[in-house]
């Protein structure tokens, strides 16, 4: 019996305890290989499982990745339910992915990001990686490797664009060639693709729509472009980003046969091809078939991008014995066309008008006044549009209050509504006459960039003729202060004149009205002394005054990095990108009064997303911060850091107008 009783203690013990066990959060790790050719990507997968819904408030910490570039994927939730011992428990699952590119070849150790829950950095229950389950290392890390093309002349790549330096709007046309070594002897007039089977395969990340660099868009849909490459038995081409007949089969209109009801069949795709001569390893001159694939886009941001890398894997035609009938093998290779780098920048400086407004593209500009016919004083609405085809992102009011033709003769309250979209923008100011008689509104002229000629277009509007009438009194026996009769003098602009006696505009005062008035007077200055003290001590904290001058400290030190440049110092070039970098890195911790020592691009790029500024912009700010590593590595010349000094100075700009919690 006591057995029975120690048997059924032990049981239940071994039931609480793994229902306390699971109510721990568990970690696991999946990292999709061990190893890839470079161009290539690992997808990293955390997972986190918990009796509590964590999916807002858990955010991975992976700022380890220092040797990778790393997109995050949106996070997947979901919830499960089971019961134990007649104890229903809910679980929670988060799976947080990240697409690693590794920034050079070799060996790397890919570290755990720090997930911290409730406190508590946790560490993974298992580790699994292609080659299946296996023991973690002792540091919670996996070794990868990133190997490198082979080593040939089989078969040369590359990207070209027709321009690395661009405006918004200028389209920008991106071409893939792919150059395969002909064959010899009898095989010479035959195309290599033709003599493939399976076809060699492409991945073109602007072949999908999701990989096309942030703020470009495509003159040609892609399944338009797809299909005018697309080639058909018994026809020869490439694979391209895994497309298959069995998923694509209505958007190609592609006919199936029986074996395509069971296994996707790779489409095929291909450009007419040509033969050219060009060096092999040794020097010699060889033919080669050359296949261009080009796509144009058009920017509608500013900011550094890149195109690539494209690869190919799969196998190529290599003749073993060209007197031999089908003396022909397939040998397996690796190739990669590197990143084409574009640069799209605003207007330059040089020769910019005064009343340039921001815009790109080719506009028309209409100026309307509403009612045209007024007295002084009046309000009159004035309506400013800008329409037509190009870029109005950037677009800002004019500053008719500085315009010297108008003041002269109107008042104008500032600032202006404003409705803008994709194509137009349209301003409205109220506008009041300060004198009378035939009026003539001068001609607004404001300046946009056509990105056609690059030059700037002045488009000046009509001068608009108004009949003003003179207001020197108001009829109305009800207005406050308003004499016998109702008579109320106006003065200049339309304002109310006093013209009346004390004793006729206020009923005699008693002596409690007396000391309320008063009693309100000292309260009033006891407020304003209070709130004056508190501003001093506020603009006095030097947290504060960090924060406040955090903008100005930064132009400061681009203003001196610009009089650098225009010295022409290239010896410098590295310490000017890292000053560079500094502006940035110092902004930011000005603004949240922290350490610009030790911190980096991944540290930079956190902090700000941490305090909720958009992710457009902090993927525009990583670029910038990238762009200024590769001067280290001489990828930049004094030209391009110039560009790149430029763009900063407007980053800082639109950061510090994004009113972020910092």
């Amino acid at each position: 019996m006591d057995m029975l009783i120690k048997n059924v203690f032990t049981f239940l013990f071994a039931c609480f305890f793994a229902v306390s066990v699971s109510a721990e959060p568990q970690l696991t790790v999946q990292l999709d290989r061990s190893a890839i050719y470079e161009g290539e990507t690992f997808v990293y997968q955390l997972v986190l499982s918990d009796t509590s819904p964590h999916a807002d408030t858990v955010i991975p910490d992976t700022s380890v990745w220092t040797d990778f570039n790393i997109q995050p994927l949106p996070r997947q939730t979901s919830s499960s339910t089971t019961i134990i011992n007649w104890n229903t428990t809910a679980t929670h699952s988060t799976r947080f992915s990240y697409v690693l590119t590794p920034k050079r070849t070799g060996t790397f150790t890919i570290p755990l990001p720090k997930v911290t829950v409730n406190g508590k950095v946790l560490q993974p229950q298992k580790f699994v990686v292609d080659e299946g389950d296996r023991q973690i290392l002792a540091d919670y890390s996996v070794v990868a490797r990133v190997i490198e093309p082979d080593k040939q002349d089989i078969v040369f790549m590359s990207i070209e664009t027709n321009r690395n330096r661009l405006y918004p709007l200028q389209p920008l046309e991106v071409t893939l060639v792919v150059q395969i070594k002909g064959l010899p002897g009898r095989f010479a007039d035959t195309n290599p693709l033709t003599l493939l089977r399976p076809p060699p395969q492409l991945q073109i990340p602007w072949a999908s729509v999701e990989n096309v660099p942030r703020g470009f868009h495509s003159t040609q849909k892609l399944e338009q472009w797809l299909s005018n490459l697309l080639v058909r038995s018994p026809q020869r081409g490439f694979a391209i980003n895994d497309y298959a007949s069995s998923g694509l089969d209505d958007r190609f209109n592609m006919p199936f046969s029986m074996g395509d009801l069971f296994q996707k069949v790779p489409l095929q795709f291909s450009s007419t091809p040509r033969q050219i001569q060009r060096p092999d390893a040794q020097g010699n001159k060889t033919t080669y078939w050359e296949y261009r694939f080009s796509r144009t886009f058009i920017p509608q941001e500013f900011g550094h991008y890149a195109f690539g890398p494209v690869t190919l894997k799969g196998a190529l035609p290599v003749v073993t014995d060209a007197n031999v009938p089908d003396g022909i093998a397939a040998q397996r290779f690796y190739a990669i066309a590197k990143p084409a780098a574009v640069a799209v920048v605003d207007v330059p400086q040089e020769n910019r008008p005064a009343d340039y407004i921001g815009a790109f593209g080719s506009f028309h500009w209409d100026v309307n006044l509403a009612p045209q016919q007024a007295r002084v004083g009046d309000p009159i609405t004035l309506t400013l549009r800008l329409s037509g085809q190009g870029s109005t992102a950037n677009v800002r009011p004019t500053d008719l209050s500085a315009n010297l033709d108008v003041a002269t003769n109107f008042r104008v309250h500032m600032p202006p509504t404003e409705e803008i979209d994709e194509k137009s923008c349209t301003f409205t100011y109220t506008i009041r006459p300060l004198n009378s008689g035939e009026i003539m509104f001068p001609s607004i002229s404001v300046s946009v960039f056509d990105v056609n000629t690059e030059r700037f277009v002045s488009l000046p509007s009509q001068p608009i003729s108004l009949n003003i009438a003179d207001s020197e009194s108001v009829q109305s026996p009800t207005l406050f202060g308003g004499g016998p009769g109702g008579n109320v003098q106006l003065l200049e602009g339309g304002l109310f004149a006093n013209k009346t006696t004390f004793s006729e505009m206020f009923p005699p005062i008693t002596f409690v009205q007396w000391a309320v008035v008063i009693s309100l007077l000292v309260a009033g200055y006891a407020a304003i002394a209070l709130g004056v003290l508190l501003l001093q001590c506020q603009w006095s904290n030097p947290k504060q005054q960090r924060r406040r001058n955090a903008l100005s400290r930064a132009k400061s030190r681009l203003a001196n990095i610009s009089t650098t440049l225009r010295g022409g110092n290239a010896a410098n070039l590295v310490e000017i990108s890292s000053e560079l970098q500094g502006g940035f890195f110092g902004y930011i911790a000005d603004k949240l009064d922290g350490a610009e020592q030790g911190m980096t691009t991944s540290d930079a790029c956190r902090q700000l997303l941490e305090h909720r500024v958009p992710e457009s912009l902090v993927d525009t700010i990583r670029s910038a911060l990238e762009s200024l590593d590769a001067v280290k590595y001489g990828g930049m010349d004094i030209r391009s850091l110039d560009e790149l000094t430029n763009t900063t100075s407007m980053l800082l700009q639109q950061l510090d107008r994004s009113q972020w919690s910092g």
